[in-house]
């Protein structure tokens, strides 16, 4: 079965679908929170959190996996410690690490550089604005940071952000997928997370959806007239409108976490961060 035309509006809203068939999957790799496609090198990359997802063990790696899905290496770099997020700009991979920001050329498989935050809860998401200027999230800290001009510094701090987790630059707003209020110890929340959207000239917060339905948004892509987000805790991929309500939603299984899209292939790639696999399905848009 295929995965989902998500955008056909065949379903009625808030509609479950069964879990679509796999093109391909790994199951050995190291609680995986994150992938992202390299397509001028032809791989994916995927942070392996391995432990606790809050824990500064120094056991956390990043995985690689052949843009075909034929062959992966588990531990491709070392010297992390709960990876999560991730961004490419040209041949570094940036890499969110509890309380610092790790870079690391893709072409040396070598860690290039190092932004500690000391004061960070968990950071968690990135995104890239076309000026170069990095946005992470501070998922414990309600806090976005910038990494601008080789700074990493807090560009806002605020109780409203609601667990900051996946983010998206555009038209001039960072878009921000809320995990909920208050994370206690096994994730869950005292409310449910919504789609927000901050401009980046005045640093306004909008809340998307006024009806607020319980979800745990993770990752975050734009869609045309919407986009896409992952609830970790339910596991399923939601589409929302506009306006950021739900229309659509498949189920993928649960700790389904950092997933990407990639729109030319009709490829999602989505990792399980409690499953330990990572695995391709193709979407139809």
């Amino acid at each position: 079965m295929k995965l989902l035309a998500l955008a056909a509006g065949v379903l009625a809203a808030h509609t479950a679908l069964a879990e679509p068939e796999v093109l391909w999957e790994y199951n050995d790799f190291k609680m995986p929170e994150s992938v992202l496609m390299d397509q001028q090198r032809g791989q994916i990359y995927v942070s392996n959190v391995n432990g606790g997802p809050v824990s500064e063990d120094g056991n956390g790696s990043i995985g690689v996996i052949s843009a075909d899905g034929k062959q992966h290496t588990v531990e491709w770099v070392g010297g992390l410690s709960s990876p999560k997020g991730l961004a490419q700009r040209g041949k570094y991979l940036y890499a969110a690490d509890v309380k610092e920001l790790v870079v690391i050329n893709v072409e040396t498989a070598q860690v290039s550089a190092r932004y500690p935050v000391p004061e960070a809860g968990v950071l968690n998401g990135l995104a890239f604005d076309k000026d170069g200027s990095l946005y992470v999230s501070d998922w414990m800290g309600n806090r976005i940071y910038r990494l601008q001009d080789q700074e990493l510094s807090v560009w806002l701090e605020t109780d409203q952000l609601e667990s900051p987790n996946g983010l998206v630059v555009k038209n001039g707003y960072l878009y921000v997928a809320s995990w909920g209020k208050n994370p206690k110890a096994d994730f869950s929340t005292e409310s449910s997370g919504l789609l927000k959207r901050i401009s980046l000239k005045s640093k306004r917060i909008e809340n998307f959806n006024g009806e607020r339905t319980w979800m745990n948004l993770d990752g975050l892509h734009p869609m045309p007239n919407g986009w896409l987000a992952s609830d970790f805790m339910k596991g399923e991929l939601l589409r929302l409108n506009s306006k950021g309500k739900i229309t659509d939603r498949v189920q993928l299984g649960q700790s389904s976490a950092d997933f990407w899209l990639e729109e030319d292939q009709n490829l999602l790639l989505v990792p399980y961060l409690m499953g330990n696999r990572v695995a391709a399905y193709r979407f139809e848009q």
